[in-house]
């Protein structure tokens, strides 16, 4: 009977032509973006499988008492208490910032990033290693495992076991290398294709930070980066310091609540951090870290879940919309198969007989849109790849067993969806109902398919507005007036090298016009905080803290309203700084020029304010922010940036000059540089996504959306043949035909615009009004939104009107 329902239904297929076509195609359309997000899904899931007790491994996090987020890094004594006082735990391992250095051997310099580890690392964690024992890598003072790139990059196809490197640290880009001494491989990382939410390329020994202790130098030391501190019992420092925790195979998850409860209790409520005070321990699952929720101070970026709920929910209704498109035609075809289906009850066929006929229709029709939609799919994943935000997401989306396995249930549960409800409806049905050809379809007036129809071009207009504001809002950003001239100038990093050096150096560059150098960049998303005291009083101001050299308001060309510039010494410091328009208003001052020689206390030491620079933008566009009063000071220990200004036309010759000239200067480092105009278009790309997503979103809506309104038209002209010859040879003209034909889906369309236009200008609207730089939101968006779908709307309609409008009479009174 199997093989009978499948051929029936390939001959079904072959049969209708016109309505197969349309249900393959738009389920195909559908079910590829949902594969897209399976894929995603996927590709997060396999973060951290490796590690073969990952189900016993807990990241320790800290949260404030009402859970509002959470921050990854925790105080450094958690881990040893853990594991000394609380025997359900098995094992602790600690991972400490501070490894930002280069590491050289007989000249071959490598650049390292990981942390100072203990010798449990090996014991929690599976990372396999290529050479060297796990179980002493670890524990002897100045001990390094590298990972493979890097042994291959200092130590060639030579076995690095037992080789030494000096390191130098780099932690600082303001200050000069600190040089930490010489550290011994102990072991290299295989070169393996999982994936961590941990990125290292090596894995210091926590002893060697013993050393580092005796031998670290006073922060008054200007060589010197910063200070090594012995954090092992502070507990109010909680921002160097991961924490994973292994449980007993008999403990629960339970047990570590109570255990990091009691330690919250007893060692936070003591600490001098406030941050630290107010919060408690809380864990992560390591298998749900990637994905997980938003986790503040991770050195990872992560897509948050809530983000894969958003993508659902829009897929699902993409979905959705196909499947009750092949249950609408379905429905609508069933008068053409209405004999068929009352001959085959009259012989003997029963209910079930006929639901699982159906249902085998229905499973041929999306196995043929699985094979489509993973041609489909192809492209949406080198497209998805290609986004600016994947650089930083680092998705591969991969195929594996689980995920084909995926796709089959998946296309499994469309086939039940789509075909579960024609089947019932279709076979409950009398035979002589449907000898007759007498139908139920019908709900009210409007009827099912013309309730799904309305809404489907609703939520098209939705995405169409939703697309035009987002692009909208992006060209206004990439066409933004910060209140600097970013044009022509070159950002480079001093890479801890003496910025006076770099600066000297550069400024001989012909086709250089000027330099100026700063702590970071503004705009571009940092923003360091200070507070100013007025003397002899406990008024304190906070504000927006750069440090710059007397250069940066020349260079970047920023407006001096009131005042002069500030005037450094030899020594790049002065006691003077810069305040923008709005710190005079937040400070209480009536017109700006008052604030000028005005005294403030600026991390004890008392400064004077010399002038007062026109108001900029300084956060990121898309975020909710106004900008405050900013303060610009010199401060040469904290710059870690030179900024260029190009006065040539011909920019790539002078920076091919300056990269000559940083040979000179650092022969060690390649010279990292952006051009400032595009470091400021890239913070805005994530925009560009978002609306090359929506955009697709969009399209994908209002292409089932027309697929279902043409079959329904083919459906309706094929109805209505007879009809319509017996009216042209009663003198009905082409036009009035057309229009008679096309009303009831006109009536359709103008309905759906007038649902979706108001409620996609409120809803657009609403998220417009968080934003502090955008461009609003008007009726003519909207109103050129509703063009586009009218006018796709009338080209998926008007021409099986005309079709059979200009059909000849003769032949269409014969089809009946």
């Amino acid at each position: 009977m199997l093989k009978n329902y499948i051929k029936i239904a390939w001959r079904n297929l072959v049969k209708y032509k016109a309505f197969s076509l349309i249900n393959i195609f738009g389920l195909a359309v559908a079910m590829s973006v949902s594969m897209l997000m399976i894929l995603m899904y996927s590709d997060q899931l396999s973060y951290d499988q490796f590690h073969v007790n990952k189900d016993r491994i807990y990241r320790l996090v800290s949260t404030p008492l009402n859970r509002t987020n959470l921050r990854a890094t925790i105080p450094f004594p958690v881990a040893n208490k853990l594991k000394t006082d609380y025997p359900t735990i098995e094992e602790t391992v600690l991972l400490r910032k501070g490894i930002n250095g280069d590491a050289v051997h007989n000249l071959h310099y490598s650049a390292l990033k990981g942390y100072f580890s203990t010798p449990s690392f090996f014991k929690v964690f599976s990372y396999p290693l290529a050479s060297g024992d796990a179980n002493t890598a670890l524990e002897k003072p100045n001990s390094l495992v590298i990972s493979h790139q890097k042994a291959i990059e200092l130590f060639g196809h030579e076995n690095p076991l037992g080789k030494t490197i000096r390191y130098s640290d780099r932690s600082d880009e303001s200050k000069s290398p600190v040089d930490w001494g010489i550290y011994t491989i102990t072991g290299v990382f295989a070169e393996t294709d999982f994936k961590s939410h941990l990125e290292f390329d090596a894995i210091v020994s926590a002893s060697s930070l013993d050393i580092l202790y005796k031998e670290s130098k006073t922060p008054s030391d200007s060589t010197i980066a910063s200070k090594i501190e012995n954090l092992s019992n502070n507990w109010s420092t909680d921002h160097l310091a991961f924490v994973y925790a292994l449980l007993s195979k008999n403990a629960t998850e339970k047990d570590l609540s109570l255990a990091l409860d009691q330690i919250s209790q007893q060692k936070f409520k003591e600490s001098t951090n406030p941050q630290v005070k107010e919060s408690r321990l809380y864990f992560q699952r390591l298998t749900e870290i990637n994905p997980g929720p938003v986790v503040n101070n991770s050195d990872v970026e992560t897509l948050p879940m809530f983000v894969y709920y958003i993508l659902g929910g829009l897929v699902l209704v993409i979905l959705l919309a196909s499947c009750l498109n092949y249950m609408s035609l379905s429905i609508a075809r069933s008068f053409t198969r209405s004999g068929e289906i009352g001959l085959r009850k009259v012989i003997g066929a029963n209910r079930k007989d006929l639901i699982v006929q159906f249902l085998s229709e229905t499973f041929l029709t999306v196995l043929l849109a699985l094979i489509v939609a993973n041609f489909f799919l192809f492209f949406l994943k080198n497209a998805f790849l290609s986004l600016w935000i994947n650089q930083y997401l680092k998705f591969d989306l991969k195929f594996n067993v689980y995920v084909y396995l995926a796709f089959f249930i998946f296309s499994l549960i469309i086939c039940f969806i789509s075909g579960i409800y024609p089947a019932m409806k279709l076979s409950k049905s009398s035979p002589i109902e449907m000898i007759k050809k007498v139908s139920n379809t019908r709900l009210g007036k409007w009827g099912f398919r013309r309730v799904l129809t309305v809404s489907q071009f609703a939520i098209s207009l939705i995405f169409i507005v939703t697309s035009i504001v987002i692009y909208d809002q992006f060209k206004h950003y990439m066409q933004f007036d910060y209140g600097f001239n970013p044009k022509n100038v070159v950002n480079i990093s001093l890479q801890s090298n003496d910025y006076q050096l770099v600066k000297n150096t550069l400024r001989n560059v012909k086709g250089v016009k000027d330099i100026a150098a700063c702590a970071y960049l503004p705009s571009t998303g940092r923003n360091d905080g200070l507070e100013l005291k007025v003397p002899g009083k406990e008024t304190a101001y906070n504000a927006i803290n750069l440090a710059i050299d007397q250069d940066f308001t020349k260079v970047m060309e920023i407006p001096m309203l009131y005042g002069k510039n500030i005037e450094t010494n030899n020594e790049g410091k002065s006691n003077t700084i810069l305040v923008n328009e709005e710190a005079t208003r937040k400070f209480g001052f009536k017109h700006p020029s008052e604030m000028i020689g005005q005294s403030y206390l600026l991390d004890g030491k008392n400064v004077q304010v010399a002038g007062v620079f026109k108001d900029f933008t300084f956060f990121l566009l898309f975020s909710a922010r106004e900008t405050g009063p900013i303060v610009l000071h010199a401060n040469p220990t904290a710059l870690k940036y030179v900024s260029v200004k190009i006065a040539s036309n011909d920019v790539k010759s002078v920076m091919a000059d300056i990269t000559n000239s940083w040979k000179v200067i650092d022969p060690i480092h390649p010279i990292k540089y952006e051009y400032y105009e595009e470091t400021l278009a890239n913070t805005n790309q994530g925009i560009f996504d978002l609306v090359s997503v929506i955009g697709l979103l969009a399209f994908l809506a209002i292409t089932i959306a027309c697929l279902g309104l043409l079959g329904m038209a083919i459906y309706t002209t094929e109805r209505r043949t007879k009809e319509i010859g017996i009216r042209k040879v009663l003198g009905a003209s082409e036009l009035s035909l057309n229009f008679m034909l096309s009303k009831e889906f006109l009536k359709m369309l103008a309905l759906a615009i007038l649902i979706a236009a108001p409620l996609s200008f409120f809803l657009n609207n609403m998220w417009l009004n968080f934003m502090v730089v955008k461009e609003n939101i008007t009726i003519g968006t909207v109103l050129f939104g509703s063009i586009i779908l009218l006018i796709l709307g009338l080209l998926t309609i008007i021409p099986q009107t005309f079709r059979i409008a200009r059909h000849n009479p003769v032949e269409s009174l014969k089809t009946e």
